[in-house]
């Protein structure tokens, strides 16, 4: 299982002590005073020699508990001969009082992982990630067995680092220790010590520790991705990753992630398997694995019915259609020939766009082939040709009259021959249940189904299209279409009327706007009408407290943050053993103590008057009262909130109206500047069962109607484009209208142009 695990630490012991790098150095590699690290009752800080167990942290006994170092890397300067311990000891010995002498990156690795393959991870870190490239490190990879998992491993990394920059003086000639670790001098550099990173400092630490999380993720991903690993892992939290799936629409993963996060035991209670919290922890993770498969299953069975309905919805389109253009129609209008050409048309479009849909049961199939070696993959293709064979046999036996005792053999030949490779690939069927192989069908399943997506969208849009020209034809046939005589309009006038159109649809939205907004505050929502019916029950006293509490918490923030500078003093103070500062703090720091002490006296207080009047309210009478006043408020603000619904749902359809208008307005200014030396105008030959929508303004319904057709026609509607004719006013030629392609407009542009010069 894919694991995240990222932490940045400083050399601060649990009771708030400095460790000192050498100590931490020789830990990590079980080197100095780590020797008998096992037969300690105390943990100790000698870091080195613990991360890369040297000495007796590579005994049998803590290698087993605490694993064994499988790998290890530095990047020291000369005089460190190559040992962290010693680069360390440098800088406690050289560094400030209270300065950082190292900065620890503790980053967990993948057990689906190779050696190598995590070694990878590492070094891309320290190689792209911009803090590490300028810096003295140590690392050393540990591989130890999951505390509460003995099947798995808990691989993870530890890299040491000194802030201390490595800049060009250090590149060309390295300082000696004691002055590589000296404070920073900025008006004389040859002196001076190396210049700290202040990347990681207490301003910019939670912003940049949250960047390098996401990079550390991003760069393993992207190893799992290379060598074909479908695993990720994820910095966010739950919630996070739950709003991120449901935006994607990923319901299943947004509800496998609605659960709360399992809480850190720690290395001792996690060691107790006895320990109550500990069993509860590993009965948890057993429901929640239980719960994940229930809502895979159901995820699987729903997509199943979904896939029969969309087929269902498919063929019910086709028929239809197959059945209204099979009718003998008398009339033989021009739209008529054109919507049943464009309804045959569609219907050969469906039928080769299902060809290349998946269903989810054969996504499966496709996934589980896709997962078999080459010898399994022989046996599956060997079957699938003898099941073809019957399926042929058995359909030329049923439609043959004197069935021939040749065909009835060769029939039971196949049959015998599908029996035998179906026993051959049991061990396959048996492997592919087990669960292991069937999350990994079902993941490469759902990626062939993702992939498959755009082609499932096309024959989705292809019915619907269909679908609405089948309604389109019947209403025509129906009404029994008569040609209109309709006024011509120039493509110049086309756009005048739909920037009329545009421009009051705009009006109509700001003025709905407006009213939109002046209902929004006077709507009363239950909640808030509740909370107006406590206040008026208790005669505002809710209020009050409301407001005191309000007074409280931000007396109690200003306290803290006046109080922040005295704490800092006083950490400063009990790190350097200066008692004379301690006692200053301390007595500063008791007038905020005696202050805070006062606003947390008015709290209870304040909270014993919250409870008092709860228990008033939630008495029968009290209950009864308030519900009264909450219907009254609710009942009274009801026109309102009927007002608001209307003025919204108003507001949205002029919205949606002024979008398809702006959208029309495109194709008719093309059209304008095709037709800038010409004097075409454009006419309607047939307007029945066409459905326009107008919008409010002072052009009359028909001119509107025509318009938004012609506009429609401009911009390449092909079901449109039929119902219109051109008239070209000086030499009176009524033609069909067709949408000029790309091609012909810049053709025509051309020669428009080559006109103008000649």
């Amino acid at each position: 299982m894919a694991f995240y695990h990222c932490s940045i630490k400083t050399p601060k012991s649990r009771d708030g002590k400095f460790v000192p790098g050498q100590k931490h150095a020789d830990y990590i590699n079980r080197e100095g005073e780590y020797k008998n690290y096992d037969d300690k009752t105390e943990i100790a800080a000698a870091h080195a020699q613990y991360i890369n167990r040297q000495n007796d942290f590579a005994k049998e006994n803590f290698v087993k508990k605490h694993g064994q170092c499988v790998y290890k890397a530095n990047r020291l300067p000369k005089w460190a001969d190559g040992s962290a311990s010693k680069f360390f000891l440098a800088a406690d010995i050289h560094g400030r009082r209270n300065s950082l002498s190292y900065r620890e990156f503790e980053i967990a690795l993948q057990e689906e992982l190779t050696l190598e393959q995590n070694i990878e991870i590492v070094n891309t870190i320290l190689n792209k990630y911009k803090y590490f490239q300028d810096k003295y490190y140590a690392l050393a990879i540990h591989d130890k067995q999951a505390t509460l998992d003995s099947g798995k491993k808990q691989i993870h990394c530890h890299i040491m680092v000194s802030d201390k920059i490595i800049d060009d003086r250090e590149h060309t000639n390295e300082r000696p220790a004691e002055q590589f670790f000296k404070t920073y001098c900025p008006v004389n550099t040859e002196n001076g010590g190396a210049k700290v990173d202040r990347h990681f400092s207490k301003d910019s630490f939670g912003k940049n520790v949250t960047a390098f999380r996401k990079f550390y993720c991003d760069v393993t991903n992207a190893v799992f991705k290379k060598y074909g690993i479908d695993k990720s892992i994820d910095y966010r939290s739950l919630k996070m990753q739950r709003e991120e799936a449901l935006r994607q629409g990923d319901y299943v993963k947004a509800e496998i992630l609605n659960r709360e996060p399992e809480k850190y035991l720690g290395p001792i209670v996690s060691g107790d398997k006895n320990n109550p919290v500990v069993q509860n922890l590993l009965e948890c993770r057993k429901l929640r694995s239980e719960r994940e498969n229930l809502i895979q299953a159901a995820n699987e069975q729903e997509k199943i019915l979904k896939d029969a309905q969309f087929i269902s919805k498919i063929n019910k389109s086709v028929n239809e259609a197959d059945n209204i253009i099979r009718k003998d129609y008398s009339i033989k209008s021009a739209q008529i020939v054109t919507l049943k050409n464009s309804i045959l048309f569609l219907t050969n479009q469906v039928t080769e766009a299902r060809k290349n849909v998946l269903t989810y049961d054969a996504a499966k199939k496709l996934a589980k082939y896709n997962l078999m070696n080459k010898d399994e993959k022989t046996l599956m293709n060997k079957l699938y040709t003898l099941q073809k064979q019957e399926r042929e046999l058995q359909f030329e036996i049923k439609n043959t009259e004197n069935t021939t005792n040749e065909l009835s053999a060769k029939l039971e030949t196949i049959q015998k021959c599908i029996s035998g490779l179906k026993v051959q690939l049991r061990p396959v069927n048996k492997k592919f249940n087990e669960t292991y192989w069937k999350s990994k069908i079902t993941k490469n399943a759902n990626w062939l189904l993702k992939e498959n997506a755009p082609f499932r969208d096309k024959l989705e849009l292809l019915q619907q299209n269909l679908d609405e020209q089948t309604a389109k034809f019947r209403e025509l046939t129906v009404a029994n279409i008569k040609n209109l005589h309709k006024e011509a309009y120039s493509a110049k006038e086309v756009k005048s009327v739909l920037d009329n159109l545009i421009i009051n649809v705009k009006n109509s939205i700001a003025y709905k706007e407006q009213e939109y907004k002046s209902l929004l505050s006077r709507v009363v929502s239950p909640a808030r009408a509740r909370e107006m019916a406590l206040d008026v029950f208790t005669n505002h006293q809710f209020k009050e407290l409301r407001q005191t509490k309000k007074e409280i918490q931000k007396e109690k923030v200003r306290l803290e943050k006046d109080a922040q500078p005295i704490l800092t003093k006083k950490d400063y103070a009990q790190r350097v053993g200066d008692s004379e500062l301690l006692n200053e703090c301390d007595i500063e720091l008791s007038k905020f103590v005696s202050a805070y002490k006062e606003q947390l006296a008015k709290e209870k207080v304040m909270q014993g008057k919250f409870n008092e009047l709860d228990r008033l309210c939630n008495t029968p009478q009290g209950q009864e009262k308030i519900q009264s006043i909450i219907d009254g408020i609710l009942t009274k603000n009801s026109s309102i909130k009927v007002q608001f619904d209307t003025v919204k749902s108003s507001l949205s359809s002029l919205k949606t109206e002024l979008k398809s208008l702006t959208s029309l307005s495109v194709g008719v200014n093309n059209q304008v500047r095709l037709d800038q030396n010409s004097n075409t105008k454009y006419f309607i030959k047939e307007t029945a069962g066409m459905n326009v929508t107008t919008s409010g303004s002072s052009i009359s319904s028909s001119t509107n109607q025509d318009i938004k057709i012609l506009a429609q026609a401009f911009n390449g509607m092909e079901e449109v484009a039929p119902l219109i004719a051109r008239i070209d006013d000086n030499t009176d030629e009524i033609l069909d209208y067709t949408h000029l392609s790309t091609v012909d407009k810049k053709a025509k542009q051309t020669a428009s142009i080559l006109k103008e010069f000649s």
